[in-house]
């Protein structure tokens, strides 16, 4: 009975395991557009209230500056799980409620929406601003983080 009962438990634990790691390798969890706040930026992409713009993340970034109302915005967002797919992991996309985080929108002076902010590991970032098709994105994209 002990036994039976210690079996039933490991095989518990293996298949946990088993789920864990299918969770991690999915690729729609890990290529995928993250929301996140403008705190979670300073920690994800870089502390937008210090003097100099300094990466915290380990990959170029793309921040989405978005509103729930705006339809563009909703246009786009297909576009960036598309492209969160098309660069697999070699660079972060990220979107920013631009209604419910209003320090970060003021700081980078968002005026239009919808609006990326390129991100390289080294330099300034570079934004971009309006409805594009994925294309078009992806040249500009490729031209700020020097991918050919």
């Amino acid at each position: 009975m002990v036994r039976e009962l210690l079996l039933i438990m490991m095989l518990a634990l293996a298949a946990m395991a088993v789920n864990a790691q299918q969770v991690v390798e999915d690729p729609d969890t890990v290529y995928t557009v993250h929301h996140i706040d403008q705190d979670q930026f300073k920690h994800l992409v870089a502390d937008w209230s210090a003097r100099d713009w300094v990466m915290e993340n380990p990959r170029p970034v793309v921040v989405d500056f978005y509103a729930d109302w705006c339809q563009p915005c909703k246009r786009l967002a297909p576009i960036l799980r598309d492209m969160a797919h098309h660069y697999q992991g070699t660079v972060d996309f990220y979107s920013i409620n631009v209604d419910k985080n209003p320090d970060i929108a003021g700081v980078f002076q968002i005026r239009s929406i919808p609006m990326l902010l390129i991100c390289p590991l080294e330099g300034e970032p570079k934004s971009v601003i309006g409805l594009y098709p994925m294309q078009e994105y992806i040249r500009v994209i490729n031209q700020a983080l020097d991918i050919e």
